[in-house]
């Protein structure tokens, strides 16, 4: 499953206001990992970087498969790692809303705001700019469109992979593990990757991944997330 054109658009429709608000000396970029550890790596959907230590701002666009560890796990690594802001526009309703995190004295997030559609708020943390939804992302319908894949079916979890002297079909290709995925990232030396896994793609994980487990972070079927664990032993020859 890939990210919907609707993900695509509101990453999009953030550069500019935030590349015009921020410090000369930075640039957003979109497609841009952060490295914060020589075992962690990041793909944030937008990022504000500057020259050295953690990034100003990471910015991430909820998907069905990322909200809970977006608003969960991935905002306890930004905060650990000591970035200074970190935003989440969640697309759980039919609008758009901005959570707005900042590192407090203590090290720890707090909710610094949370602009619904309609509103607006003046932020100072990391540089002065006003956050409102609907006219950030004014290009969007009133309602949005199901944020569903482009190679999603009315099989979610999609087609098995074909005989391997057979060629892989672009449905196949779209959904298994690991070209199905919408995003990879590497969180304290495990591979993580967003998409919609069933036991099929954990078995696919195995093979490529031997003597390590492989969990699913949610029911199989459902968008969310695998993680690669290491394994209670060295692989051998037999393995």
């Amino acid at each position: 499953m890939t990210h919907t054109l609707l993900h695509q658009v509101l990453v999009s429709d953030l550069v500019v206001p935030i590349g015009l608000a921020g410090p000369l000396d930075t640039m957003p970029a979109t497609g841009a990992g952060a490295v914060l550890a020589n075992d962690t790596w990041l793909s944030p959907d937008l990022i504000v970087d500057r020259d050295t230590g953690a990034p100003l701002l990471a910015v991430e666009v909820t998907t069905e498969a990322s909200r809970e560890v977006d608003l969960g796990a991935k905002k306890d690594m930004y905060e650990r790692y000591e970035v200074p802001s970190y935003w989440v526009v969640d697309l759980k309703g039919d609008e758009p809303e901005v959570q707005v995190f900042e590192l407090s004295d203590d090290g720890r997030y707090a909710e610094e705001a949370r602009v619904t559609w309609g509103r607006s708020c003046t932020l100072s943390s990391p540089f002065p700019i006003e956050l409102a939804p609907d006219q950030i992302f004014d290009r969007l319908p009133r309602r949005a469109a199901p944020r569903r894949g482009i190679m999603d079916n009315a099989t979610r979890t999609g087609p098995d992979l074909p005989h391997c002297e057979d060629p892989i079909l672009i449905d196949a290709f779209g959904h298994r593990w690991p070209t199905g995925a919408e995003k990879v990232e590497l969180w304290d030396g495990c591979p993580v990757f967003y998409g919609e896994w069933d036991e099929r793609d954990v078995a696919i994980a195995e093979r490529a991944y031997p003597g390590r487990v492989v969990r699913l972070d949610q029911p199989p079927g459902e968008p969310g997330t695998m993680t690669i664990l290491p394994g209670p032993g060295v692989p051998t020859e037999d393995t």
